[in-house]
């Protein structure tokens, strides 16, 4: 049986969290998905390293988001194949979300049921592994201006997971072995301010890190649009690559190769230097629409050549 706590009343507490009672614990097996979802932050901005053992701090600008990246010295940052722990956390949390299901930040499920949801092998290995992506997700530190309360600082700093533990005994609805990890305030207040996307279930299919990062962002900014253009330079900023940009360029050109990313084909022209994406699964009807809209445009910028060109003739 599941305890309730009530919440102190507290107008910090109120202004953070709608709900009035809040779960010990949210067991995340009971509750079967219907799709996936990811935190729009940091799909736009990267938060997470492309491959393990990165442990260099990482310091990014993008307009006026800053995003400071500290990792524990001794593991390294958290990768992106480690962020699948958050998006299947908040993925079940949205989930019982939607059907008016008290959820609670800290969130209890089995090592079994994480790799089925997220399409990994559940050898030996992976176990070892699951555990230093937990490592990495509690070491790895965030300080940023992205905020989601609506007390304005000037940044806030959290870990990219609380805590974590094994439960060792069995403790009313939950199992020997089952996994608890909290979740950073920061997160949990991303899904109650509507900040999260759905994302494409073949996303945990998609092998290289760089693959899953470009995803991330034409998801983030593509949408459901036809089209969605990033400069080379941008894309390679946005994904926190640690490749040169010609090392980046080659990736580039291997994934267009394939051309099997999730929802949309991808493009590179060398004349623009822009990195074109087109949705693959815009409905007929919405598709002519966006291209009578984009040929209106082409039309008026033709229109403004002539007459600029008239002018100066004059």
């Amino acid at each position: 049986m599941v305890n309730y706590i009530n919440k102190p009343k507290s107008i910090h507490l109120k202004r953070l969290c709608p709900l009035k009672n809040e779960i010990d614990f949210f067991i995340a097996d009971e509750i079967e998905l219907s799709s996936f979802r990811d935190e729009m932050a940091s799909m736009e901005h990267p938060f997470f390293a492309l491959k393990a053992g990165d442990k260099k701090v990482r310091e990014y600008k993008n307009g006026s988001i800053i995003i400071t990246v500290r990792p524990a010295a001794e593991i390294g940052l958290a990768t992106i194949f480690d962020k699948d722990i958050w998006i299947y956390s908040i993925s079940k949390l949205q989930e019982s979300f939607n059907e008016n299901k008290q959820i609670s930040r800290t969130v209890c499920f089995t090592s079994y049921d994480f790799f089925v949801t997220t399409n990994r092998n559940k050898s030996g290995r992976a176990y070892q592994e699951f555990e230093k992506s937990l490592d990495r997700l509690k070491g790895t530190t965030i300080k940023t201006n992205i905020f989601y309360s609506e007390e304005k600082q000037e940044s806030i700093g959290f870990s990219l997971i609380d805590s974590w533990r094994i439960i060792e005994e069995k403790k009313g609805k939950l199992d020997i072995g089952m996994v608890e990890v909290t979740l950073p305030e920061w997160l949990y207040q991303a899904l109650y301010k509507k900040k999260i996307l759905k994302i494409n279930p073949n996303y945990f299919r998609i092998r290289k890190a760089v693959d899953r990062r470009i995803y991330e962002i034409v998801r983030k900014h593509c949408g459901s649009q036809r089209e969605f253009n990033i400069s080379l330079e941008k894309l390679h900023l946005k994904t926190g690559s640690t490749a040169n940009i010609a090392e980046f360029k080659r990736m580039l050109k291997n994934l267009i190769k394939i051309n099997k990313l999730p929802d949309y084909s991808v493009y590179y022209d060398d004349k623009s230097n822009l990195v074109i994406f087109n949705n693959r699964n815009l409905p007929q009807n919405k598709l002519i629409e966006e291209q009578k809209r984009e040929k209106g445009k082409r039309a008026i910028y033709k229109l403004k050549n002539s007459f600029n060109r008239l002018r100066n003739v004059k």
